[in-house]
């Protein structure tokens, strides 16, 4: 039954209770609440008030039977809105479906075929209060009937079929007196989801001037198994879950589900500063593994894959004027953002399907890992082929509170080339205070240690040129008065006696609502790379959503200055100015940003024009399409492995907030929510601003535990709604009487007559034939007459009606 049928009943009896003085109770105060409620007639006839509407409101307010949607709390702790049954008493049925929404674990003795079960059955304590009024449930439990804070109560939702396309598409034109680039990418993700299988393939087209290439990053298909907590996965992939970076595979492996138990996500991650708008490249063994766009300023990269975890990775900038430089990310610093392997057996099988790689062995990897105690754990791995072998054990353990130290231990034979040898990783990390903490972490590899990308080589490597072993640190210090502080050291030495030291310090402070920054880079250089330094400050001044920020960057090279100014009134769309002044070629550069997002697709563009004649334009789209039992809708966002499909009603144009953005509907009432919470709760929302003025919604909020590679399905219920005031007049042209009862043809209580005759009808319809009753007696019947179509922009409408 639709939800708006008792807050209607509320509204008339809100309605009631302002022109009626109910009596006092017949029974004892101390005795059991009651249901029956006795009006005062003298009263409400002196009031103007029909007495047959007392007998309707007799009762006191209760849900009305069937399915309502309800605001849950459970223990305090709210559950947003759910569907709720009650029985013909009004009396919650706990079925199933509400044990599900309200996070209940199974009641003893509940069964299935129980009409309607009672949870003071099985919990005697348990305190329910109902809430007609305001359709809102309070539930009261005993802590071991709710499931533990934060866990889902394991019912997923599984199944489903639609297919998807995601595409991001970035252009990068510079052109003028000097040197230009020219940069065009264009990635895109296809498959489908069905019955929780997620078939995907990824492929890139890029060209960067004049040259073309083709990257495909996997296809593959996945599923989770949630008994066993595990995943399958085959195709093109990488072997992810290993303690060894093997680039792509033709194969197959298994690994623990994340979602189930637990991970600390992958290493790879890259941090700069960039002159300009630029094109950054990332290189490992040689292999280019990344390549993106970024404005100018500080930038931070991560989610891409890497080779292995312990190879530098290579990080190559290209500015809009063709300028190019380039810096090492040392990789001992992969270690402070973990590594993929969780808890649990993993093992994969494949054909070597690496670009830039002329040999194809098969590979076969495992690992597992333990938890030996609360605070210690112990993972292992093996990976074998024809070229290379490899082994190796890393330790994780919390000592104490607040301090962490992780060891690996690897060896390694390179059968291809006769080498072997062994590597070892530390990495040290404790907080010292809540405002203080420091990380150190080491790395030291002997001479005749290989990693799988070396023993693909055709060549054997010069050993000089190879990292012996690297050294870093890190102190970060916050402190109100001061701000944060953050400053870290790393050396590299190679087997050749060449050093280079990187260094890296900052300092923010948010002074009243003013946010100022600073940066300060250095690395000495090697035999092949020359010493830089480099110096970064910002200061951003807000004014509501809008902004003004300054800058200057100083480098061996050069230096800049710069103002930005940013507008972000929308949510949904923002757009941007900016000027800056190159110092080393007395160069000025002027420019504007936009970026919105549309029902369709995120769009972005700018334009910058330099003194010397140089222009770049800029353009960048992102979005999904999704092919579905309805059609085809669009996304503004990429569709992730897990999403869902929403509909409400016909209407277009409705927005809704989901956990990856707003999303609106299409002309058909479609809309698709881009990514939901694999094994784990989400929640979609209406946003019923978006709606038209005469329509109506049963549950603008719904909730799902879909299982990872799931399409679920929101449905939402709208009503579209004629509320018409009436002026009515009997057959004289005299206003009805005041207080007089209106019914409907079924007989149901509809309203009372206001002040002049006039009727207030929540839910009218052209031709509507409405009863007027007085002291129980039918006085006169009117028919309202309306226009076909309602108007949609108004809060109602008017109309007049003779009764007779």
């Amino acid at each position: 039954m639709s939800s708006r049928y008792p807050a209607r009943s509320a509204l008339s009896l809100a309605l009631l209770s302002a022109l009626a003085v109910p009596t006092q109770a017949l029974a004892d105060t101390d005795a059991k609440p009651m249901d029956d409620v006795e009006f005062d007639m003298q009263t409400m006839q002196s009031r103007g008030i029909d007495p047959k509407v007392a007998e309707l409101f007799r009762n006191a307010p209760r849900f009305m039977p069937g399915e309502t949607t309800v605001t849950l709390s459970v223990n305090g702790s709210n559950r947003g809105k759910v569907q709720a049954r009650f029985d013909d008493e009004g009396h919650l049925c706990a079925d199933q479906a509400f044990q599900k929404q309200a996070g209940i674990l199974p009641p003893p003795g509940f069964t299935e075929s129980a009409p309607c079960f009672d949870l003071k059955s099985a919990w005697p304590q348990t305190e329910l209060n109902l809430n007609p009024g305001e359709e809102r449930v309070d539930l009261v439990l005993p802590p071991q009937a709710v499931a533990n804070p934060g866990t889902e109560s394991g019912n997923w939702n599984h199944g489903g079929f639609a297919g998807m396309l995601n595409y991001q598409a970035q252009y990068m034109d510079s052109a003028g007196s000097t040197a230009g680039i020219n940069f065009m990418q264009l990635g895109t993700e296809a498959g489908f989801n069905f019955s929780d299988w997620i078939i995907r393939s990824r492929q890139t087209l890029t060209r960067f001037n004049s040259e073309n290439s083709v990257q495909h990053q996997g296809a593959y298909a996945q599923r989770s198994f949630a008994d066993s907590k595990k995943v399958l996965q085959a195709g093109q992939i990488s072997l992810s879950n290993s303690m060894f970076g093997t680039g792509q595979v033709l194969g197959f492996q298994m690994f623990p589900e994340a979602a189930l138990i637990g991970n600390r996500g992958g290493a790879g991650l890259v941090e700069g500063i960039a002159d300009s708008q630029s094109v950054v490249e990332v290189r490992q063994s040689g292999a280019l593994i990344y390549s993106t766009t970024v404005p100018a300023g500080p930038f931070r990269l991560q989610g891409f894959s890497l080779l292995n975890t312990r190879t530098d990775l290579d990080v190559a900038i290209t500015g809009s004027s063709g300028e190019k430089r380039q810096f090492t990310v040392p990789a001992s610093a992969f270690l402070l953002n973990g590594t993929a392997v969780a808890p649990g057996l993993s093992f994969g099988v494949g054909k070597l399907n690496q670009q830039d790689s002329s040999e194809s062995p098969i590979l076969a990897t495992a690992a597992t890992g333990w938890q030996l105690t609360p605070h210690t754990a112990l993972n292992t791995g093996l990976l074998g082929s024809s070229p290379y072998r490899a082994g190796a054990i890393r330790l994780d353990t919390q000592p104490f509170d607040e301090t962490q130290i992780s060891v690996q231990t690897t060896l390694a034979q390179d059968e291809k080339h006769g080498k072997n040898g062994a590597s070892i990783n530390a990495l040290f990390s404790r907080s010292l205070t809540e405002r203080v903490s420091v990380n150190l972490n080491a790395s030291q590899q002997t001479s005749g240690y290989r990693e799988l990308s070396d023993a693909l080589q055709a060549e054997a490597q010069d050993n000089a040129a190879r990292n012996r072993n690297q050294f870093g640190g890190g102190l970060s210090w916050a402190q109100e008065s001061i701000g944060s502080l953050s400053l870290s050291w790393a050396r590299t030495s190679t087997f050749d006696g060449d050093n280079t030291d990187y260094l890296r310090g900052g300092w923010s402070k948010q002074i009243a609502s003013v946010f100022v920054g600073a940066s300060l880079e250095h690395s000495t250089g090697s035999r092949t790379t020359e010493a830089e330094n480099r110096a970064y400050l910002t200061i951003n001044v807000p004014f509501g959503s809008r902004s003004v920020s300054s800058y200057v960057n100083s480098s061996s090279s050069g230096s800049r200055a710069g103002v930005r100014y940013n507008d972000r009134s929308s949510q949904d769309r923002g757009w941007s100015l900016i000027s800056e002044r190159d110092f080393s070629n007395q160069s000025t550069l002027t420019g504007a940003n936009v970026d919105l997002v549309t029902p369709i697709s995120q769009l972005s563009g700018g334009l910058t024009h330099r003194s010397d004649n140089t222009t770049t334009w800029s353009a960048r789209a992102t979005g999904g399409v999704v092919a579905h039992h309805g059609g085809i809708t669009l996304s503004p966002y990429n569709v992730g492995d897990t999403f869902g499909i929403a509909k409400i009603g016909d209407e277009a144009g409705v927005r809704l907030e989901t956990p990856a953005g707003p999303t609106w509907t299409d002309r058909r009432g479609y809309a698709v929510i881009p990514t939901l919470n694999g094994f784990k709760r989400s929640a979609v929302q209406v946003d019923t601003r978006s709606l038209g003025k005469n329509v109506d919604i049963n549950n603008a909020w719904q909730e799902t535990e879909a299982a990872r590679g799931s399409v679920s399905y929101f449905n939402f219920d709208v009503v579209r709604t004629r509320r018409v005031l009436v002026e009515a007049k009997d057959a004289q042209g005299q206003p009805l009487p005041h207080g007089a009862s209106v019914f409907d043809s079924a007989g149901n209580f509809v309203t009372v007559v206001g002040e002049k005759g006039s009727l207030f009808i929540p839910d009218a319809a052209n031709g509507m034939t409405l009863e007027v009753q007085n002291s129980g007696k039918t006085i006169c019947s009117l028919q309202l007459t309306l226009p076909e179509k309602a108007q949609q922009n108004e809060l109602y409408e008017n109309a007049s009606a003779q009764c007779r």
